[in-house]
Formats: structure tokens, C-alpha cells, sequence
């Protein structure tokens, strides 16, 4: 592997459920310090039985992604000093297809969730100078090819596509403006996953998905700027 992420400090938003949750568990099974995040802490009774069992290598902080002042308060609750790894998986999905249904509120809390959310959180964490630095860091951000303009065949989907298409743009500018900064920022596509998101619809496992994320980040020679999904494909634009 040309980085192996073991022994590392990693942090997971939106980890309560679904890839979020797998992302935790491969990473704690690799040897890694996590803090994964939720909403509603208290809900988050899988989170809760796997803190149980780390021995002191997870923990659980309130995040709601979709509030600035939540996020600004977020790095406090962070355990270390330094973030070798921030997962910005955090993320909404939505149903509704076609235009007829998709109304200005709906377009604009997608766009809270999916695309402010990561973007403010990796402006929290670089203010507190978790990442970057001299240790460097990686941030993944965890988007869709939905999101790609080039991959749009099919239409609609209008508030969760533009959510993605914008969180694919800040991405790409965050990876410009902190190269010098010491963090690699890629983004990731997960697939069509079996979760709660998809209603279980997807082609591929939770496992797969994150196991193929996961070697994207150890294996890949260039991070920085580029978009691959969990079998190691560049994505189009």
C-alpha cells in the first residue's frame, strides 16, 4: 500500500448508520483512534455497543451537519490534537425525482446537508489546526456520480444532483487553496450501496463499497483534486 491508514487518528461524519457506520468499524479493525459522529448520540445505539467495545478507541460527538453553530462547535469534541483523516460522509439523500415536486426549501436544505456541511466542517477543523500542517492530513469527501455532469443521462433528481455537483466544485477548490498546506482532498463515490438511503435498492454491499474506499485511499499514488469510486475508476466531471 503507498499509505497505509493504521495507527491513525480518523474522524467519520454521519456514522450512526449505513457507510458512515462500516467506515467506523473497518477503521477501528485496522488499528485506528476514530471519532464518528451523530445527530441524536443517544440514538446511536450500534455507535454505542462498538465505543463499548474499542477500549477507548472510539468516540462518539454530536454533529448536525445542517448547523453552522453545531459544526463550529464540533473540533472541541474531538479527543486529539491532530486529524490524520477527516471522512466527510455526513450527507441526505432525496427521493424527490422530477421537478414538480421539487420545491426552493427542498433545494436548499439538500444543499445545507451535502454541500455546506463538508465544506464548513473542513473550515472548522483547519481553523483549529487539525489538519494539515506538518503531520498532513487527507480529507475524503464522500460524494455521488449523480453529481457528475458528464454521467447525467437520465435527468431529475434536482436538488440532490445540484447538492453533489456543488460539493464536487468546493471540493475541488478546497484541494487547490490547502495543497501547499499539506492535505491531499479527494472525492469518493461509493457505488450504488444496499442502505437505508437506497432502500436497500443498491448493487453492492456496505462492506464492499467502504473496503474499495478505503483502498482508493491507501493505494492510489495522487489524492489530491482527483474523484474515484470504490473500484478505483476516475470519475468524469
Amino acid at each position: 500500500a503507498h499509505r497505509v491508514i493504521q495507527g491513525k487518528n480518523v474522524v467519520v461524519t454521519g456514522s450512526n448508520r449505513g457507510i458512515g457506520l462500516q467506515f467506523v468499524k473497518q477503521f477501528l479493525a485496522k488499528g485506528n483512534s476514530v471519532v464518528a459522529t451523530a445527530r441524536n448520540v443517544g440514538k446511536a445505539t450500534e455507535l454505542q455497543r462498538l465505543a463499548d467495545e474499542s477500549q477507548g478507541k472510539l468516540t462518539i460527538a454530536p454533529l448536525d451537519v445542517a448547523d453552522p453553530a453545531s459544526i463550529e462547535k464540533f473540533p472541541s469534541a474531538i479527543p486529539f490534537e491532530h486529524v490524520d483523516l477527516l471522512i466527510n460522509n455526513a450527507g441526505v439523500g432525496t427521493f424527490e425525482r422530477t421537478l414538480s415536486v421539487t420545491t426552493a426549501a427542498l433545494m436548499v436544505d439538500t444543499f445545507k446537508v451535502n454541500t455546506l456541511g463538508p465544506l464548513l466542517v473542513c473550515k472548522e477543523m483547519l481553523a483549529a489546526n487539525m489538519i494539515g500542517g506538518t503531520k498532513g492530513s487527507i480529507v475524503a469527501n464522500v460524494t455521488s456520480k449523480m453529481g457528475s455532469i458528464d454521467d447525467n443521462g437520465s435527468g431529475g433528481s434536482y436538488a440532490y444532483r445540484a447538492s453533489k455537483v456543488a460539493l464536487n466544485m468546493v471540493t475541488r477548490s478546497f484541494s487547490i487553496d490547502n495543497k501547499d498546506n499539506n492535505i491531499e482532498t479527494i472525492l469518493l463515490h461509493p457505488g450504488w450501496v444496499k442502505t437505508d438511503m437506497t432502500n436497500n435498492n443498491g448493487l453492492i454491499t456496505v462492506e464492499q463499497s467502504v473496503s474499495g474506499m478505503i483502498s482508493v485511499l491507501e493505494d492510489q499514488p495522487e489524492l489530491n483534486g482527483k474523484w474515484f469510486d470504490y473500484k478505483h475508476e476516475a470519475i468524469p466531471w
